[in-house]
């Protein structure tokens, strides 16, 4: 009490920059309870201008506890979960009050369509995420915020505060690894060392207020919103129709899901076993679409070194260089067009590929030996300039004898 006591006067004499200084005159909340102030005074809400009562209620005009906290004031403690979320969504649904902010209205009714709203509010179940398990509590700060949990920066790991959990996990019996393993995926990797924010992480495949594990059906559409020609060359494979059927996960079959690793062509020899015994005929045409990727990777690796030697060695390489680029671009166009398993389509431009390929190579050998052929040219030039430096020096050595012989003259 001394403390506190000390605290308010030093704030109110010394026109000091203290934060809870600049808190709402004639609150009684913010004057009992400075602590949570200062949680509270960076946070979106009290930047504008919503305190304490506008969540827990009371009549923050009155001085003393007992008024302020009296029944007819619609003063609520520690709300619990429900009415937490019911709170927050008592303005964040309102589309009055968040379309001057541009804030979509909907997430309590999506809330109420993921598991977690179904749990708590169809079960009564308080142990899933609520608003403030996710976004906090008094010190709840914009998405863009890099301190926010729900930063993309901090998705994985306030969502793994729960999902993490294996002793919670084993009452839905949900796996509790699935930070771990997206910490070692492809997107994890991005997410994590590479600071990109745009890769995909928990909410973007399985949403954010209205957060559900898509089902078999669904995973293509979810990975199809950032692989979208994946996306349109799968539905004109084989696999497109066992998929709708629900006998195939689109992309989790092969690539996995929180574990994704960089996609590469092995997978034809170790994903496609999983469903097709090795030496049908679907095994082996995962093995011919698997040679043309690996010698288009070795000719283009072959084609890169050939163009790089002969820029070292002087050779003037621009054109060159751009049909190097026109045959990384055909490779690289492989990598979706390989999802409709369509060997034809597939060979179609590798052939494109190799012509561009060929093409370098000739062009680069015709000018190393039109270089060679320079430089033998020069040897009789050479030759001629060497002989003519032994001459002149052979002719320099004999004037300068005759002179000293002669000496001079008494």
């Amino acid at each position: 009490m001394i403390s506190r006591i000390f605290l308010v006067s030093l704030a109110l004499f010394s026109g000091s920059s203290f934060a809870w200084a600049e808190a709402p005159q004639g609150n009684s909340c913010v004057t009992c309870h400075l602590d949570l102030w200062e949680e509270m005074k960076t946070s979106v809400h009290s930047q504008q201008g919503i305190y304490c009562n506008s969540c827990h209620g009371g009549d923050p005009a009155q001085t003393t506890k007992e008024l302020a906290k009296a029944p007819g004031t619609g003063y609520v403690g520690i709300p619990d979960k429900k009415q937490l979320v019911e709170t927050c969504g008592a303005c964040h649904a309102n589309v009055e009050v968040m379309n001057f902010y541009g804030v979509r209205t909907d997430q309590l009714a999506r809330y109420k369509t993921s598991h977690h709203g179904k749990k708590l509010f169809g079960e009564g179940d308080t142990r899933v995420a609520g608003c403030s398990d996710c976004h906090g509590y008094h010190d709840v700060v914009a998405v863009s915020d890099p301190a926010s949990p729900v930063y993309p920066l901090n998705v994985p790991k306030t969502c793994d505060h729960c999902h993490g959990n294996e002793k919670l996990m084993s009452r839905y019996h949900l796996p509790s690894d699935a930070f771990k393993l997206y910490q070692t995926s492809v997107h994890g990797k991005a997410l994590f060392e590479k600071k990109d924010l745009s890769v995909a992480h928990c909410a973007s495949c399985h949403g954010s207020h209205g957060a559900v594990p898509p089902g078999v059906k669904e995973i293509g559409a979810t990975c199809g919103k950032c692989h979208v020609n994946e996306k349109k060359y799968f539905l004109e494979s084989v696999h497109a129709q066992p998929m709708q059927q629900g006998k195939f996960s689109e992309c989790v079959s092969c690539h996995g899901n929180h574990g994704v690793q960089h996609a590469d062509k092995r997978l034809y020899r170790e994903a496609c076993v999983k469903c097709h015994e090795a030496g049908s005929t679907a095994a082996k045409k995962g093995g011919e679409i698997f040679e043309v990727l690996k010698k288009s990777d070795e000719e283009l690796r072959s084609a890169e070194k050939l163009v790089r030697r002969a820029s070292i060695e002087g050779i003037f390489v621009e054109e060159e260089m751009g049909a190097l680029e026109e045959a990384k671009t055909n490779v690289i166009s492989m990598a979706p067009l390989q999802h409709s398993l369509s060997i034809e389509k597939i060979s179609e431009l590798y052939q494109k590929f190799e012509g561009v390929a060929r093409d370098i190579q000739t062009r680069v050998l015709r000018k190393r030996q039109a270089l060679r052929w320079r430089k033998i040219s020069l040897v009789p030039l050479w030759i001629f300039v060497g002989i003519m430096i032994v001459a002149l020096g052979v002719q320099y050595r004999r004037l300068k004898k005759d002179h000293e012989g002669k000496g001079p003259r008494g």
